[in-house]
């Protein structure tokens, strides 16, 4: 585990390359350690701990928050004993009209109950009207109330916007349907979203990223890349260069410079500090998805919905480069997960890949569910797919065929 400390004016953001579930474990106690002063004394408070859970693509696809990370941090609370806390995100607009629970197929309702914790889909919270710069929409409470709130965000790149990181992940906050209305100016409104909602902590999942056509449908990237601070302007600034976007692309970060939320010193600095990687931009968005996405076809689109919200059709309008994200109805279910010894030359990559850090190579070890949380990381990052699971694949098919290679390069 390597540290990095970056000082501006507003914050200092705090960096670390982590390369296996041990490594990232300590990297949350350096976090903690770090800032210590700022978790609330009482350890009855609500902590608030807001991942990136879009939709159902896993975090090896680079599209979700990472497990690691998630167990890394309840972890650390849990030793610190603190009793209320609650793991929350709104999955997207597509994702909401459907019955597909994103938690059970990204393995977080797992997780969360592992460590007895609350799980939360903001979709369905009690909510607050807040004005927009277009219109009013709906946050869920728990966002604008929390006593100590962890904005968890992934890397990707973004076809509408370049980037999602800090900024836009807050855009889960808002309830439900809602979030079409964000989409109604949507650089001008993930400012205006932080400027409402203020988590007091940052945490930049960097572990797997997503770049291309993100970020639903882009090509995962291992970076081993955690970062964490309490300004998201600066933290999303300096992520853009340090993965090699250029933040004149990033249309809501020219706002955030405009209105004040970085200094010009911060931008220079940033751009002489060192790049790390080179992500592959966003391609170019077919211009027909963002003529049908405009607000004055939204109730067409409701009239037509029965026929363009079929699985097909949606299968068409992706192919033709229209829609990112497919998703399909049938659940997995996965009857048998076992290691076959035969096949397995002992690379240790499933134990770093881990969220329970299992010993999944010993002699004996069973996947049974009251240890494993069947998330299936160990099997997709196995290069020679010596784990083996069995039964129903259903949505998980159409990911492994997309994704399947992919995650084994990892």
């Amino acid at each position: 585990m390597t540290a990095y400390s970056y000082a501006f004016t507003q914050d200092n953001i705090d960096r670390w390359d982590a390369h296996d579930i041990a490594e990232i474990h300590r990297v949350i106690e350096d976090v903690f350690e770090k800032k210590e002063g700022l978790l609330p004394s009482s350890k009855e408070a609500l902590i608030l701990i807001k991942p990136n859970l879009n939709n159902d693509l896993n975090a090896l696809t680079g599209n979700s928050t990472d497990l690691r990370l998630l167990a890394a941090l309840l972890t650390c609370f849990e030793e610190r004993g603190y009793t209320n806390l609650v793991v929350a995100d709104g999955p997207n607009i597509g994702i909401n009209r459907k019955p597909i629970d994103v938690f059970v197929r990204l393995g977080v309702r797992a997780l969360t109950e592992r460590y007895s914790v609350q799980l939360v889909n903001l979709n369905h919270e009690p909510s607050l009207a807040v004005d927009l710069t277009t219109s009013k929409a709906r946050i869920a409470n728990v966002c604008l109330k929390a006593d100590f709130f962890i904005n968890v965000a992934k890397i990707k790149t973004h076809a509408e916007v370049g980037m999602s990181c800090c900024l836009k992940n807050l855009i889960g906050c808002v309830v439900g349907q809602d979030k079409k209305r964000v989409h109604d100016n949507l650089a001008a409104n993930i400012v205006r979203l932080n400027e409402i909602i203020r988590p007091d902590l940052h945490i930049v999942d960097g572990l797997v990223a997503m770049e291309g056509n993100g970020p639903g449908d882009g090509e995962p990237r291992r970076l081993d890349l955690i970062l964490a601070g309490r300004d998201p302007f600066l933290i999303d600034l300096l992520v853009a260069h340090l993965v090699g976007l250029n933040r004149q692309e990033i249309e809501y970060l020219g706002i955030a410079k405009e209105k004040g939320y970085l200094s010009p010193g911060d931008i220079e600095k940033v751009a002489r500090l060192e790049q790390l990687v080179q992500l592959e931009k966003p391609p170019p968005r077919n211009p027909l998805a963002g003529i049908l996405e405009h607000s004055l076809l939204e109730g067409i689109r409701d009239l037509t919905r029965p026929l363009h919200g079929r699985e097909e059709v949606r299968a068409l309008l992706y192919r033709a480069g229209i829609l990112q994200d497919l998703y399909q109805l049938g659940d997995a279910k996965i009857d048998k997960i076992y290691l076959n010894m035969e096949e397995c030359d002992d690379c240790g990559r499933c134990l770093h890949f881990c969220p329970l850090a299992l010993p999944i190579t010993e002699p004996g070890f069973g996947f049974t569910a009251d240890r494993c949380l069947g998330c299936l990381y160990c099997a997709h990052v196995c290069p020679r797919q010596a784990i083996i699971y069995k039964g129903d694949f259903g949505y998980l098919a159409r990911h492994l065929a997309r994704y399947g290679d992919q995650m084994r390069r990892l």
